[in-house]
Parts: structure tokens; C-alpha cells; sequence
């Protein structure tokens, strides 16, 4: 299964934790090369009032493993020889603490805290370095270390390095980066990816993403002991929170893993759930009730739960091979993998007690691996939302367009029956009349037909071109024109389009222009005219300007009452249906009419 998931994943990413693994390895890999490892000491010691006599030990000595849930003090000694008293050297302790103070041939060379160990400083947490000035030391050298041992808060005295500068300080540097420098990058990542995933779960209220966001900020929380050696807060007070933090971010990861791979019901995350709940009261019981032994049972639980999830998760992921899945199958391997690591290796390892775990900075990798899937699971939601309100946005278009032409239709039919309907009663009426002369009735009728070509014509869907429509208002009429003697000057530039403009406000525009017309043929006896439309600058907007005129007659605009005035009448409400402003002139020789229409 793991051999189908390498070949499913990305190359970039096995590449990533392939190189995590090796910066991991080397840098815990770490040699004394020429230098003295101590590694026995004769210890006296007091455990819990009680001096215990002096007596070889091997070195680490963990307090916690050898006396439990006790206070006490320890003093080690130990003797190595020295090449060149002259030179000085360099002394570097991997872990040591609670507190301590330690003494050269005599002479104390460092310390910190009190001892016996107060509540407060820690100095277990990070490795130290010493130089030995050279009036210190002998030939045969005695060093003395003291600690004071807090219950359950790790004390102890690890294997001692002691060699020159050259061959100690390399050794101790690659430590502190690992080990305190590389719990500042946990501390940074963890808290800043565990805050954005909190804020998206505030905004999309998806269980996965607390889940994640809680577990990020708990390891912050636990990480952080490790920087800290003046606590805040008494021990083991102060115990307890980081303790319950490590309790709670493993299940919690499980938990997430779970729920983005859509796994609800499973045993596996019923436990998880359960370690959850009592992360707390076991942290209580181990540092305040001194259950130590419940330390290893609650992390051996942890990581077998671990382990159950990412099978699960390697499971669905081979079953279901999206690129989020693979990414999250190989991040939870490696992390688990590395769990699994620690665990063994402090439980078996004879010199555990100074390790860096690697789960610490599988747990970088592995937040780093959740962001990126996080991103592209909101970058395809979002995608996916888009899409799906795109597709709705024009389905709704679609339809309004729709009702919108069957409207126009509707409307057209209407002004069909009202306009045309008028025009074939007009004609019939003058058809009737017995003194009615054969070229009244012709004029009748061809209006009639003019009006209706022009209403087909508004039946096509224009968008908004202008141009368009008074091009076919002058293929109709150009021919009465022509056959009423009166020249035509057409001067359209090409004109913008008026994207609120539909069929229903093409018809009126045209009926405008066709009223315009059928009034300049009928009643001007004009021998010229000219329609000029261009493009101007209105009142803060840009407007198109249609003039018409001609060099008839004119007419008294004061008198509704004439045919021309009837026809000014039917104008000004169409333009006023268009939202456009109409304005007319007239004098003999000279008839204007004026259309501004909005291009907004």
C-alpha cells in the first residue's frame, strides 16, 4: 500500500519529506569525535528527606524512572584527565535539572536556581555549554554536579561531554538547533497555521478545521515548555498545561485527518474522541496525583490510535486517489512514522534521555503539507461556488431573457393590433367614402404596410445598436421618399451600443422615425431632407443626437389639433416611454426634430 502511495503522490512533495528525513537524521546524528564522554558518576542522594549512600551509576540518571514522584537533590562526581591543563576546555551537557550548580576541582563554575529545587526554574529543558578556564583545572580533574529533582518534571543528569572548544562546541550547536531553535519554528508555524485554521472554522463552522485549529495550538502550547526556564507558574501547576496540551493534539489530529478523508463513524475516531475528553484528568492524576505510571499508558494509547488512523487515512486515500487525500496519507505517514520512533527509542534506548524527537519537526512538515491542502480545498470551493452561482446567474438570465422577448412580443403584438389596427380602419374608412380618391386610398393602405414591416423588423433582437435600426427604418422608407419627390441626406457615424436598450425600445424608436417620415411625406411638401446622428457630450454623460429636418412648409406647433400636431403628440409619449428627450422645431422652410438618447 505505502509502495502504491508513493507512485500516486506528487513528486514535489516525496521529495519534501524524503529531505525532512535526511535533515532530520543528520542532525540528530551527532559524534564527540576526539572528545571524553563521562558516562559513570558516583552519586549521593536525597529522596524525599531521605540521603541515600554514595553509589556508581551509569549515566543518563533520570530521576523520575529511578524514584517517582519524589523532590530530592543528587550530587554527582566524576574524574577525567586532562592532556594540557593549560588549555582550556569545553564542557557540554545535553540535559541537566531541574536546577543545578557545578564545581571544577573546587571551584564552582556555573549554576542555576536554588537547591533544593524551587517551583520555577527549569534548566532541563535545553542543552548547556560550559568553558573550563584553565586555573580550574589538574592534571586529574574532579567535577562535581548537583541537582535539585522536581517530581515529574524530567530531572536528571545526562552522559557529560568534556574536550576542547573545537571538538565540544560544533556538538552543542547542532543540539541548541534542534533543540531550542527548532522549537521556535514549531512554535511559530503551529501557532499561526492552529489561528488561520481557527478563523476558518469561525467562518465556515467545518468540524475538521477545529479540530486542526485546536490540535495546532495545543502542540504551540506544549512546545513551548522547552523555552521557557523561568515559569509562569508554579510546578507543577505549570505541569500540567503543556502535559494536557500533548495529551489532546495528537487525538485531535486524528480526529481531523478523519473527518477531511469523510470518515464520521469509526471506531478509530470514537477513541480519538475519547483521549480528547480525557487529556485533561490524566494530566491532572500524573502531575498532581503522581501517577506516573499512567505517562506511558496514556502515550502508548495515543500511539496505537495514531496508528489505527493512518491506516484508515492510507486506506481511503489508495481507495480514492484525489491530490489532497495522497498529500494528507503521506504527511500522516511520516508523522506517525515519527511518533512511533520516539516512543520506541525513549522507551528502549539506553540514552534516551536526551533525544530530539522527531516527531517535532514532522509535525512542521505536516502542518506545512495541511495549509497547502487546506488552500486547495477552499481554492476549489470557492471555484465550485462560482461555478455553481455562474451557472444559476445565467440560467436566471437566461430565463429573464426569455420572459423578457415573450414580454417584447407581447407588447409588439399589442402596439401591431393598436398602430396597424388604427392604420387598416383609417384606410378602410377612406375607402368608403364615395369621394375618396384612388391615390388617398393608396397612401392609406401603404402606410399600413409600411408600419407593419417596420413591427417585424422590431421583432429581431438588436442589443442596444442603434445604428442597426435606423439602417432598416431606412430600407423601408427610402422608397417613399424616393416616390414622393423628396431627397434624402443620410449622415449616420457609427454609434455606440445602449446595452439597456431591447426590442420593445427598438420598436419605439423606430415608430418614432417612422412618424417623423410619414409626416415629412404627407403634410411638408418638403423637396429635401437630412437625418444626421452622431455622438455628443450631454450633461456629464455622452447622449446620441438624431436630427430630422426638412425645408417643407412648417407647421404651427401651437395646434394640437392638426394631423402634424396628432403625430407630435403620438412622438413625445414614445420618447417619453423611451426615457429620451425629444425636442421640435418648425418654420416654413425649415422642420426639426431633435432625439438625445442616454448611451449609459
Amino acid at each position: 500500500m505505502l509502495a502504491r502511495m508513493v507512485n500516486l503522490g506528487n513528486g514535489k512533495v516525496l521529495r519534501f519529506w524524503v529531505l525532512a528525513f535526511l535533515w532530520v537524521q543528520l542532525g540528530s546524528v551527532t559524534s564527540a569525535w576526539s572528545a571524553t564522554v563521562l558516562n559513570q558518576a558516583v552519586v549521593t542522594a536525597n529522596v524525599g528527606g531521605v540521603n541515600h549512600p554514595a553509589m556508581p551509576v551509569a549515566l543518563p540518571y533520570q530521576w523520575d524512572k529511578l524514584h517517582g514522584a519524589v523532590d530530592g537533590q543528587a550530587r554527582f562526581q566524576m574524574r577525567f584527565d586532562v592532556a594540557d591543563p593549560t588549555a582550556p576546555l569545553a564542557l557540554y551537557i545535553p540535559r541537566l535539572g531541574n536546577t543545578f550548580a557545578i564545581w571544577i576541582n573546587g571551584t564552582q563554575l556555573d549554576s542555576l536556581g536554588t537547591l533544593p529545587a524551587n517551583l520555577y526554574d527549569d534548566a532541563a529543558m535545553a542543552p548547556r555549554y560550559f568553558v573550563i578556564a584553565s586555573h580550574m583545572l589538574a592534571p586529574t580533574t574532579v567535577m562535581e554536579i548537583e541537582i535539585g529533582a522536581t517530581r515529574a518534571r524530567q530531572a536528571g543528569l545526562s552522559q557529560v561531554t568534556v574536550g576542547t572548544e573545537r571538538e565540544v562546541s560544533p556538538i552543542y550547536r547542532a543540539k541548541y538547533h534542534w533543540q531550542v531553535t527548532g522549537a521556535h519554528i514549531v512554535v511559530a508555524v503551529s501557532s499561526v497555521l492552529g489561528l488561520i485554521s481557527m478563523l476558518l472554522w469561525f467562518r465556515l463552522r467545518k468540524p475538521a478545521y477545529l479540530a486542526y485549529g485546536l490540535g495546532e495550538l495545543l502542540w504551540t502550547a506544549q512546545t513551548m515548555r522547552i523555552l521557557v526556564e523561568d515559569a509562569p507558574l508554579p510546578w507543577p501547576w505549570w505541569g500540567v498545561i503543556p502535559l494536557a496540551a500533548f495529551n489532546a493534539a495528537p487525538p485531535l489530529l486524528c480526529v481531523f485527518a478523519l473527518l477531511f478523508m469523510g470518515v464520521t463513524k469509526s471506531r478509530v475516531i470514537t477513541v480519538a474522541y475519547a483521549l480528547i475528553v480525557l487529556a485533561v484528568p490524566a494530566a491532572l492524576l500524573i502531575m498532581l496525583g503522581g501517577m506516573l505510571w499512567l505517562a506511558p499508558v496514556f502515550q502508548a494509547v495515543i500511539t496505537l490510535t495514531s496508528v489505527a488512523m493512518a491506516w484508515v487515512v492510507l486506506t481511503a486515500a489508495v481507495q480514492s486517489a484525489t491530490h489532497e487525500r495522497r498529500m494528507l496519507a503521506m504527511a500522516v505517514g511520516v508523522i506517525v512514522a515519527c511518533a512511533v520512533r520516539d516512543v520506541l527509542t525513549m522507551r528502549l534506548s539506553a540514552n534516551s534521555y536526551d533525544i530530539v524527537p522527531w516527531v517535532r519537526f514532522a509535525w512542521v512538515g505536516f502542518g506545512l503539507s495541511m495549509a497547502w491542502i487546506v488552500t486547495e480545498r477552499l481554492r476549489k470551493d470557492h471555484a465550485a461556488v462560482n461555478a455553481e452561482f455562474g451557472a444559476a446567474f445565467e440560467g436566471e438570465r437566461a430565463e429573464a431573457k426569455r420572459n423578457g422577448a415573450k414580454e417584447e412580443r407581447q407588447r409588439l403584438m399589442q402596439d401591431l393590433h393598436d398602430g396597424l389596427g388604427s392604420q387598416l380602419v383609417g384606410a378602410l374608412r377612406v375607402a368608403q367614402q364615395p369621394t375618396a380618391s384612388r391615390d388617398e386610398i393608396t397612401r392609406q393602405l401603404r402606410g399600413a404596410v409600411d408600419q407593419l414591416k417596420i413591427t417585424v423588423d422590431a421583432m429581431h433582437e438588436t442589443d442596444g445598436d442603434i445604428t442597426s435600426v435606423m439602417a432598416a427604418t431606412r430600407y423601408r422608407l427610402a422608397p417613399r421618399l424616393q416616390a414622393a419627390g423628396i431627397d434624402l441626406q443620410w449622415d449616420v457615424a457609427q454609434l455606440p451600443i445602449v446595452p439597456s436598450w431591447g426590442v420593445r425600445q427598438s420598436y419605439q424608436l423606430q415608430m418614432i422615425l417612422f412618424e417623423a417620415f410619414t409626416n415629412m411625406v404627407v403634410h411638408s411638401e418638403a423637396r429635401s431632407a437630412s437625418l444626421r446622428a452622431r455622438v455628443v457630450e450631454g450633461d456629464g454623460d455622452s447622449v446620441i443626437e438624431i436630427t430630422i429636418s426638412d425645408n417643407g412648409r412648417g407647421f404651427d406647433l401651437a395646434d394640437p389639433q392638426s394631423a402634424t400636431g396628432r403625430g407630435l403628440s403620438n412622438m413625445q409619449s414614445r420618447a417619453q416611454t423611451l426615457g429620451v428627450n425629444l425636442k421640435m422645431s418648425s418654420m416654413p422652410g425649415n422642420t426639426c426634430i431633435c432625439l438625445r438618447i442616454p448611451v449609459a
